[in-house]
């Protein structure tokens, strides 16, 4: 790779992955530092608390698939209700906010 070369991103990543790369591309050497260490630190916990990531499992929480009747601009996050985990989406339908909660 060349000086002027921009790195690609890895293959895998969905929507919401592409989009987030694209925002923090943007920022300078130093925040992409910042943020490179806080994600390590991240990816450390998660696995502490899942368990390490298993490539040829299935992702259940897929965030390219949503349910019937939620656009694909809806926010998704994710919320854990009595050890159970949750997909909660909103979006907007003119001046309304729409919203649906589905388990995981």
């Amino acid at each position: 790779m060349t000086v002027d070369e921009r790195p690609t991103p890895p293959p895998e990543l969905d929507r919401v992955d592409r989009e987030a790369l694209a925002e923090l591309a943007k920022r300078d050497a130093a925040t992409l530092r910042e943020v490179s260490a806080y994600l390590k630190e991240v990816a450390a916990w998660r696995e502490r608390r899942e368990g390490p990531a298993d490539e040829s499992a299935s992702d259940e929480g897929d965030s390219e698939s949503y349910p019937d009747g939620v656009p694909e601009r809806a926010t998704v996050s994710v919320t854990e209700i009595a050890g159970t985990e949750y997909d909660y989406y909103q979006w907007r339908e003119g001046d309304e906010i729409r919203s649906e909660t589905v388990r995981r």
